[in-house]
């Protein structure tokens, strides 16, 4: 941190000289332009970028095994970080099997597409603007969709329809793309506070939406594991309609505790947070009935999987109700300050 004096030039011109190192940093010279932006905490913010050529950022990945799970993982890491190019390198000639792996990975995330192909390396390009998905439309998406998934999971195991939870389970990856869209978003707006004026949102509300998507990101996760344990519960059981109406009274507070947030309604966040708390004796209830049953014990274990997912279920709705009274006190400070 360093400090500068004011002085007076004329009789209304206020001046201060900028700090070397970052003149050199940023490189602006005598005769460019800069953004002052007032900020409601009282701070100035001087910002040099005009909108002039952005420089694409780069990262390298060499590819030292054929382990493709590490090589989603780094790719994956990039992408979060908001690499604009991603190049995957080989000393070897790259196989057909890492390539077509290399281009499912491409079709996991938003945005990115492989621009150029060698002998020993792929580059892929990230073609969106991050800025143009907003936040609460990314996060309205991954509710749609995981909603979706976990009603279809339950009529899954009502029906005992495989075909149905097996395209529940396939789903799961579209959630996926929109929560990394999200966290991506997020270390934008961490790196760059202007990134947050393109998203429409004030930086301090980022976390909220991060924070809500993970749960709802979770939420899927469980709709997903939902539907591949129905696959293993055949015949009529009594119990299987007690899960049903679980499953609606935690759906319920799911539709509940997204409109709270949506809405950064106080009363309705705490409302939701009680209702919620309050459906966890319905899930230890149903876990102690299961295991009186006589049934095979591989039924057992799916129906016991099966209220383990109801029961995370709820705990990740308790999640974002508590997650929305926070935001809507960080929203309501932003908006009282002068």
């Amino acid at each position: 941190m360093e400090t500068r004096k004011i002085q007076i030039t004329g009789k209304s011109t206020y001046i201060i000289s900028l700090p070397k190192t970052w003149i050199n940093k940023i490189k602006i010279k005598n005769g460019d332009s800069v953004i002052l932006i007032p900020r409601s905490d009282g701070t100035l913010l001087v910002n040099p970028k005009l909108e002039k050529n952005k420089e694409l950022t780069k990262n390298t990945i060499n590819l030292e095994s054929r382990d493709t799970e590490k090589l989603f993982r780094k790719f994956i890491g990039a992408y979060l970080a908001g690499y604009d190019i991603i190049e995957i390198n080989s000393i070897e000639k790259l196989s057909p099997t890492v390539r077509q792996h290399i281009r499912q990975m491409t079709q996991h995330v938003i945005g990115p597409e492989i621009i150029d192909e060698t002998i020993n390396s792929v580059k892929v390009k990230d073609l969106l603007d991050s800025s143009d998905l907003s936040l609460i439309e990314g996060l309205k998406r991954m509710f749609m969709i995981t909603r979706g998934m976990h009603r279809d999971a339950i009529v899954a195991l009502r029906t005992h329809d495989i075909e149905l939870a097996e395209d529940v389970e396939s789903r799961d990856n579209e959630v996926d793309k929109f929560y990394w869209m999200i966290a991506k978003q997020y270390n934008l707006v961490m790196n760059d506070m202007f990134f947050a004026d393109k998203l429409g949102v004030k930086s301090q509300e980022v976390l909220g939406y991060l924070l809500v998507a993970r749960s709802i990101e979770r939420i899927a996760d469980h709709a997903k594991k939902l539907a591949s344990n129905t696959k293993h519960v055949t015949g009529k059981i009594e119990i299987i309609t007690k899960i049903v109406d679980a499953s609606e009274a935690i759906m319920k507070e799911f539709d509940e505790a997204m409109n709270a947030f949506n809405r950064n309604n106080f009363d309705h966040a705490n409302e939701v947070v009680n209702k919620a708390r309050a459906l966890s004796k319905i899930t230890q209830e149903l876990t102690q009935e299961i295991f009186l049953l006589k049934l095979p014990s591989m039924t057992i274990v799916s129906l016991a999987y099966i209220i383990d997912s109801l029961e995370r279920t709820r705990a990740y709705v308790l999640d974002i109700a508590e997650t929305a009274i926070n935001h809507q006190f960080i929203t309501t400070i932003l908006v009282e300050k002068p």
